[in-house]
């Protein structure tokens, strides 16, 4: 086998992919505990809009590596 059928075949790149966003979002949610600790004086509302900014976009973009790895999964 040739480098690149292996990766295809192993997909390799998907699950790299895969494992990134996982960290990213891991990070993020990190990120947000501290924020949310550290933030107590501030009004609840104030801290749960930063929080919210925070988190939509990296849910989603989690939410679509995943959508996308099933999907290739499955063509594979």
């Amino acid at each position: 086998m040739t480098p690149i059928q292996i990766v295809n075949h192993y997909g390799v790149i998907r699950r790299l992919v895969l494992a990134v966003a996982i960290c990213m979002t891991w990070e993020v949610s990190r990120w947000s505990m501290a924020y949310a600790t550290g933030n107590a004086a501030r009004p609840g509302l104030e801290t749960a809009a930063v929080l919210a900014a925070v988190q939509a976009p990296i849910t989603l973009f989690a939410g679509s590596v995943f959508r996308a790895y099933l999907a290739s999964r499955s063509a594979a």
